[in-house]
């Protein structure tokens, strides 16, 4: 038990860092909790979300890509779900 806490204390000092904000599931979407790991560290989902312009599905997917990997690129907000269905938003640009 205390070094459950332990843990889950070192994960909120880490997410403090990179400013995050806890809410609510965007509405509209139906999105599910990752399964509960029973290993050293918790598993998260975690959403990169971005609008993109492209001729089909797969140029956005290509585009969003080149963007993500590209260095001077923003770094982006995301969205983080945890197993419990607890979001985290985290602005890894306020860093």
């Amino acid at each position: 038990m205390r070094q459950h806490h332990q843990r889950r204390l070192r994960r909120r000092k880490i997410a403090k860092k990179a400013h995050p904000q806890s809410f609510d599931q965007p509405r509209g979407l139906s999105l599910s909790p990752p399964p509960r790991e029973t290993g050293p560290e918790h598993i998260y989902r975690v959403f990169y979300v971005i609008d993109v312009n492209a001729p089909d599905p797969r140029q956005a997917a290509v585009r969003v890509h080149q963007i993500m990997t590209d260095p001077t690129s923003i770094l982006p907000v995301l969205d983080i779900l945890d197993a419990d269905g607890r979001w985290t938003r985290i602005d890894l640009s306020r860093e």
